[in-house]
């Protein structure tokens, strides 16, 4: 499963302005590490063509080494215009995810390239609480979906999919929208995912 990574980079989506938590969600700490650290770890455990960070301009800092740093071609327009920058800045497809899901683990990321196809424009998982296009890989050839919704101002992604062509995978019962899944939108959101990667192993 691995061996997908080689045909896609990886890259964490970090140029959202946080407006609803007030303060930049990859520079989090959890357990001593920030967001961002925690994520490029994972990624890095995969043989990806590049690994990628998409932010905004200002936003900059210490990054990890390791991390090529994209700054969106068009601000403000949420995680569309990341993945849209993502995919023509970089030389294949990539597997996405957001810096606001921490949990996101390798175990995940490693059954997510398991389904890895060629031959459609996304893989997306899916689950009991609906999709999770912010963790979820995504080809060249759905760039100029993304870009005919930025000319016409659509910025969300889910009614792209009726227009592509998708491949929709069920989650296993092992990933749980309210822990591996879990997102960081509030202060209340970030105590609850904290507990959760710090809880001690039973």
């Amino acid at each position: 499963m691995k061996q997908s990574a080689a045909n896609l980079s990886g890259v964490i989506l970090a140029g959202g302005r946080s407006t609803r938590f007030g303060r930049d969600k990859a520079r989090l700490e959890i357990s001593g590490k920030t967001v961002l650290e925690r994520l490029a770890e994972i990624l890095s455990e995969f043989p990806f063509q590049n690994l990628a960070v998409v932010t905004a301009t200002g936003r900059g800092g210490d990054w990890p080494e390791s991390v090529r740093v994209l700054l969106d071609d068009q601000e403000g327009l949420g995680p569309i215009g990341g993945i849209a920058t993502a995919l023509r800045h970089l030389p294949a497809g990539i597997l996405a995810v957001a810096c606001d899901m921490p949990c996101v683990s390798g175990s995940m990321v490693e059954w997510l390239l398991g389904h890895y196809d060629a031959h459609v424009d996304a893989v997306v998982p899916r689950h009991a609480n609906g999709i999770e296009p912010l963790f979820a890989i995504y080809q060249k050839s759905f760039l100029p979906a993304l870009e005919g919704a930025i000319s016409r101002q659509r910025y969300a992604l889910h009614p792209l999919f009726d227009q592509a062509k998708v491949r929709f995978v069920d989650a296993p019962q092992r990933f749980s929208p309210e822990c591996e899944f879990a997102n960081i939108n509030t202060p209340a959101d970030y105590e609850r995912v904290s507990k959760l990667i710090t809880k001690p192993s039973a």
